[in-house]
């Protein structure tokens, strides 16, 4: 089939016009009118993701974070952005991002109504005017720490850093994958604990003293696109590979 089907298809449940102002969703690189017989999800449209594309045979990368998000300065082929666009044009390979089309979604379907979800809860509604992040009621109560444990084992999570005032009972929590620390000035009187990424010092201070758990689970959470993604393109005439991406940090 060719590119601009499947973008079609895929703009259905993430219509463009859902990006916020400082994105670059959709085609990336490439012709829409490329004849596409295999796809590769990825998290991230990186020169890692990219060869292995190649190697998998695939004439489409479609990936949650844009390759267009960074300011391109230069074509210098020695250089990773460079290296990227000649790497894809030469291979023919077709490049295509939804980033936060898939963050805002829409009936249900979001990288962040995946997210919360797979915590068991009920309620769902969205937190901020820009239907992002996503707010909810525990299907069952639960003890913070224990809270804590469940979110590293749901979301394959080894190590995680989380506020000190863990000894609390969960029953009302919210999520939005990536960085959206600062939500939680807007979250704190409404949820008992709040999960995202990329916080920093003076939010953990925010969070005990306003009694509310905040667990930073780190940016890499939106790694479920690569879960979740391949499900609303099973109907397509399509064969899909998914790259099982690894967070760029490492910890010990």
């Amino acid at each position: 089939m060719k590119a601009y089907e499947i973008m079609n298809h895929l703009e259905k449940y993430f219509p463009l016009n859902l990006q916020m102002d400082f994105d670059c969703c959709g085609l990336q690189i490439g012709s829409r009118e490329k004849e596409v017989k295999k796809v590769y999800i990825a998290l991230n449209a990186d020169n890692e993701t990219l060869q292995a594309c190649i190697e998998n045979n695939c004439q489409m990368l479609i990936t949650h974070h844009p390759f267009l998000l960074e300011k391109i300065k230069n074509l210098d082929t020695s250089l990773h952005q460079g290296k990227f666009i000649s790497t894809a044009m030469k291979h023919d390979i077709v490049v295509y991002s939804l980033h936060t089309c898939l963050d805002r979604g829409q009936n249900g379907i979001s990288m962040n109504d995946w997210l919360i979800q797979k915590l068991g809860v009920h309620d769902v509604t969205c937190y901020d005017h820009y239907e992002v992040g996503k707010k909810a009621i525990l299907n069952e109560a639960i003890n913070g720490k224990d809270f804590i444990e469940k979110v590293k084992d749901i979301f394959h999570i080894e190590h995680l850093k989380y506020s000190k005032n863990t000894n609390k009972m969960i029953h009302t929590i919210a999520i939005c994958g990536g960085s959206a620390a600062d939500d939680l000035e807007i979250l704190a009187d409404q949820v008992d604990c709040y999960i995202t990424g990329d916080t920093k010092y003076r939010h953990a201070k925010y969070a005990i003293d306003h009694d509310c758990l905040l667990i930073d689970s780190g940016h890499h959470l939106e790694v479920i696109i690569e879960e979740k993604l391949p499900e609303l393109l099973e109907t397509l005439p399509l064969e899909i590979a998914v790259h099982h991406s690894k967070d760029y940090f490492e910890y010990q």
